[in-house]
Parts: C-alpha cells; sequence; structure tokens
C-alpha cells in the first residue's frame, strides 16, 4: 500500500475516533502484575513491515468460544469481601473468543478492582507472518486514549503555576495570535476552542510542508489560517490539532520535548517501563511492539508506519496493559498531581450560552444505569481501544486491540467487558 493511501486511511480512522503512592497501593499494584504477567522469552521480533495479506480464519461466531491464545496466569486474589470472579472471567474470555481467534490480530483485557488486577489475557497474534501469539506484555499505540496524558501535563504545569488554563494559547505560542484572547488553554482541552480538525485541510497543507511534518510544521500552517469553525466557547469540535498544539505549549513553557517530558514526568516515576511517546524509532523496533492490522479478516494488512508519526500530543503513545495499571491507580492518589488539580480533568466544559459539554480534560463523561463513568476510546494506525473508570467503585477496564476491523464497539468494548463485572 502506497504511501497516499495510508494517508488516507489514516485521516479516516482519526476523524472517527476520535501524596505519592503509598507502600501498601504500590505494593499491591505491583504484585498482581508480577502474578498475572506472562512470560515472553524468546518471542520473535515484531516487524512493522510486515505486509503479509494471508487470508485468516474468519472471527468464530455463535461457536463455543477460541481459547486465549496466551493463558493468564491466576489473578492475584482480590479483597477478601469480594467474590470469585473466575466464572466471570471465563465470560470475558468467550466474549473475545467470538471475534478473535488464534489465527487473526486480537487484543488485550485488563480488569483492575481496588487497584488490584482481577483479570487480564491477551488473544489472537501480533504478527501473522511469523504467528507471534499477542501476550500481555506487548505494546501497543494507544491512539486518542494518550489525550489524558497530555492534558495531565498541563495540570502539572498549572500546579506549579506556570500558566494558567484560561491563559490565551497566544501568550506561550504567538504564531496563532489571530485568534485571538479568547482562544485559551480550557478551550482547547475541551474541544470547545473552534479550532478545526485534520481533515479540515491541515492535513494537505502539512504534507505540502515535509514529508515527515513535526509539531512546529503544523503550528506553521495554524498560523495561516485566519478563521476558526466557531467563535472560541460557542461548540464542542473534536481537534486532534488541538492537543498536538498543546504539546508545543507544553514544550515552551517545561523546556522539554513534549517526549521527554511524559517519560519523566508521568512514565518513570510510575514505573511504566514499557510506555513511550513517538517519536522513538529504537523503543518502536522492540519486538514486543504489536503489529497493528486493517481491512478485514479475509485480507488483514499490515499498517507500516505514518508521515504523520512525528506529531504528538493527540495520540502519541504506546503503553502495555500492566503500566496502564500502573497509571489507572495513581489517578486515585497525589502521585502526579494533588486530586484537588485532577478535578478540573473530571469537570465538563461549559459552553458559552451555559450548556453543558460531557467532556473534561481529555477525558468523556457518560452514563451506565444513571451512573456516570469516565472513558476515552483511540482509533489510530490500526490499533483500536477503549478505557473505561468508576471512579466511585474504583474498577476499570482497558481494551487494547491490534486491528481496525470486525470487532463490537456498541456500546463501546470496554463497558461491554465492564457489564460482566457490575450486572
Amino acid at each position: 500500500m502506497n504511501s497516499k493511501k495510508h494517508i488516507i486511511i489514516a485521516m479516516a480512522i482519526w476523524l472517527t475516533a476520535c501524596g505519592n503512592f503509598t507502600a501498601k497501593v504500590a505494593s499491591n499494584v505491583a504484585t498482581s502484575i508480577a502474578a498475572t504477567q506472562q512470560a515472553d522469552e524468546g518471542t520473535p521480533s515484531a516487524e512493522q513491515t510486515d505486509t503479509s495479506t494471508e487470508p485468516t480464519t474468519k472471527p468464530v461466531k455463535a461457536t463455543p468460544a477460541s481459547k486465549p491464545t496466551t493463558k493468564p496466569a491466576k489473578a492475584t486474589p482480590v479483597p477478601a469481601q469480594t467474590s470469585d470472579y473466575q466464572a466471570i472471567n471465563d465470560e470475558v474470555d468467550a466474549f473475545f473468543g467470538e471475534f478473535i481467534t488464534e489465527k487473526t490480530p486480537g487484543g488485550v483485557v485488563l480488569v483492575l478492582q481496588d487497584g488490584q488486577i482481577i483479570h487480564q489475557a491477551a488473544y489472537g497474534l501480533a504478527n501473522l507472518k511469523k504467528k507471534t501469539p499477542l501476550t500481555v506484555d506487548h505494546m501497543f499505540h494507544l491512539a486518542s486514549m494518550g489525550k489524558q496524558m497530555t492534558a495531565l501535563s498541563i495540570m502539572m504545569l498549572a500546579e506549579q503555576g506556570k500558566l494558567d488554563y484560561d491563559d490565551p494559547i497566544s501568550k506561550y505560542i504567538p504564531e496563532i495570535s489571530q485568534f485571538g484572547d479568547a482562544f485559551t488553554i480550557r478551550q482547547v482541552l475541551h474541544h470547545t476552542s473552534g479550532l478545526p480538525d485534520y481533515g479540515d485541510g491541515i492535513t494537505d497543507s502539512l504534507m505540502k510542508r515535509s514529508d515527515n511534518p513535526t509539531n512546529e510544521d503544523m503550528i506553521a500552517v495554524l498560523n495561516k489560517k485566519r478563521k476558526l469553525l466557531s467563535a472560541p466557547g460557542d461548540a464542542f469540535y473534536y481537534s486532534n490539532a488541538g492537543y498536538d498544539m498543546l504539546a508545543v505549549l507544553i514544550e515552551r513553557v517545561s523546556g522539554e520535548a513534549f517526549p521527554d517530558f511524559v517519560q519523566t514526568h508521568i512514565f518513570d516515576p510510575l514505573g511504566m517501563k514499557h510506555t513511550f511517546s513517538l517519536p522513538n524509532k529504537k523503543r518502536r523496533a522492540d519486538p514486543l511492539v504489536a503489529i497493528s492490522y486493517t481491512g478485514s479478516s479475509d485480507k488483514p494488512e499490515a499498517y507500516p508506519n505514518d508521515p504523520l508519526d512525528n506529531i504528538y500530543g493527540s495520540g502519541s503513545i504506546y503503553s502495555t496493559i500492566g503500566d496502564m495499571a500502573l497509571y489507572d491507580e495513581a489517578l486515585y492518589g497525589d502521585t502526579l498531581v494533588s486530586q484537588k488539580t485532577y478535578q478540573a480533568a473530571l469537570t465538563p466544559a461549559t459552553l458559552n450560552d451555559g450548556s453543558v459539554e460531557q467532556y473534561g480534560f481529555g477525558l468523556e463523561f457518560e452514563k451506565w444505569h444513571k451512573e456516570t463513568y469516565v472513558a476515552h476510546s483511540g482509533a489510530w494506525l490500526g490499533f483500536n481501544n477503549d478505557y473505561v473508570r468508576f471512579p466511585q467503585r474504583h474498577f476499570s477496564v482497558i481494551v487494547l486491540l491490534n486491528r481496525d476491523y470486525e470487532y463490537p464497539d456498541t456500546p463501546r468494548i470496554a463497558l461491554k467487558v465492564a457489564e460482566f463485572y457490575l450486572k
């Protein structure tokens, strides 16, 4: 598949997507991860240049579920007052077996309760050509799930007094001063700034500047735009370009490159050893980086590197479900930012007319039986992911898939998994 075709597919996917740890908490999470992660010694290298289009077995439907290709070890026992989850875990395995077989691209699932892993499993293949099974140690592109980490970086700088959410973006990025003082950090975080997305002509302009454009190229393109889609604060319009702009703001305020900032201020403090942001050729080549696939079960095609891989902020992070367990638990404490600061992320956007949009700082708010939960999905480069958190229950589900086709998403896939435990 040629580069131009990949850009078109990538943009189509993008537009549709879219104090400290206590010793006890850290011990619970680390013990749970160690007890359940699978060793993957001797795994063949995963090559993103794999172009295998060999037909694979169609997903099983209405038949006994396929077993996970990598059987998860028994989870660490959950607190005594909870019931045995084994029967429910088996139901979850059966659910994934309905659309993933041992010969298709698949994914991983993580279920957390009270800071402990109660289920994790891997299904399907990480590399069709080499027939490499997925494991719980494989790294997946988080896509737009990573927006919350960009937002978290902004919150860190706000907590340090280096910026205010209601500052105009032009205070830090004067190249876009034409949008005025009403074009604020808060509105970009909420997707209410009126800024267009890449499909609104930005991509074409980027590719004219460079075959592999950067965030600074994106700022240069926005510098030439005279009009927003709407007045700042008037309407919600999901803009990946806005979060890539925020990455530039983080760099200019902190003096650190965005990939370095999230590494040193989020991933390293939490011990997320298998998490990183693009661009990073060395870590991208890790044999445990899963290959992603587009197309169909009849003709899956490996998704290669993309010309937009050098742009970050809206979705450029790779991670594992084990690392995401550490991240999820950190959100309940003060390790990254204080709980008082974090409340801003959990506050919906208020538009100029007083109406409320159910989106916080890189987070969506949705209802399940009148109960509000926090979530975000991600779709990019053939990866599809979903993350739901029920903060009041201290319960979370994360699903990471290395395919962009034929998977259940109504309701969202992580919620479908959650319902097995919440019913």
